[in-house]
């Protein structure tokens, strides 16, 4: 059976379209490999630069994030590889391996969970869910209250009671709410000399260190600096090029 021209032209683009990938994923094969055998003797900064320049290229998946944060702890760079085995364990979540290394890498380096305080203790007692339905169910019942004063005549004394109670416990929940949808984007302190500072300039006083490793919650950002908390509730200015998003390289 005779192949028509428009055969031969369907043929070649669909080679067109699909040897360019497969060239790609070629490379991205290759460039893993050379990255485990760079690992494998011992060559971490190479390594590290196979795997980073796949993701930069090809994008990211949990074996790559998980074999260069590997090369990062083995390069010494602690925050590095933090970032790189929170990254993976978003795409794999039930990887024992992954979860197992971060566990690892923290209790070696110190990075200890820190209790919050304060307000802050309050809000860690509920995920952002909960926070929500807990402001939908005052809502809810201050909506019921105003329907049944509709056919009710209730007491003044009651009804201030009422409203005040609801905008007060209305103010705490959705500040849980604001409080926890800000830590749904953690950061990692990526710098070993970093310092809380009081204010965002180079001259400013500093607060203290915060160990490389550490989680913080970014607020707001203000030139070269970002407001930051962290788990402890310690609030200040770091430099953003001393933090790094875990779901921001994802």
């Amino acid at each position: 059976m005779s192949i028509s021209k428009k055969q031969y032209l369907l043929l070649f683009l669909l080679l067109f379209i699909i040897m360019p990938q497969c060239l790609a994923a070629t490379e991205t094969e290759t460039l893993f490999d050379q990255g485990n055998r760079a690992f494998s003797q011992g060559n971490y900064a190479q390594a590290i630069d196979f795997f980073e320049d796949i993701a930069e290229n090809s994008g990211y998946s949990a074996s790559l994030l998980y074999n260069l944060a590997n090369s990062y702890v083995q390069n010494g760079q602690i925050g590095k590889a933090i970032v790189n085995y929170e990254r993976a364990a978003i795409l794999s979540p039930s990887d024992s391996d992954i979860s197992g290394n971060l566990d690892k890498v923290r209790k070696e380096s110190g990075l200890f969970q820190q209790e919050p305080e304060g307000v802050d203790r309050l809000f860690s007692l509920f995920s952002i869910n909960q926070w929500a339905t807990l402001t939908l169910l005052i809502l809810a019942i201050v909506a019921l209250f105003l329907i049944f004063a509709v056919k009710i005549s209730f007491g003044k004394s009651l009804r201030i009671g009422v409203y005040s109670s609801s905008i007060i416990l209305l103010a705490l929940t959705a500040s849980g709410v604001l409080t926890k949808y800000q830590q749904l984007n953690p950061s990692i302190v990526t710098s070993s000399s970093a310092k809380i500072l009081i204010s965002p300039f180079e001259s400013s006083t500093s607060v203290g260190a915060i160990q490389e490793g550490r989680r913080v919650y970014p607020v707001k950002t203000h030139g070269a600096y970002s407001y930051v908390t962290d788990a402890a509730g310690r609030k200040g200015w770091l430099m953003t090029s001393e933090i790094e998003s875990v779901c921001g390289g994802i």
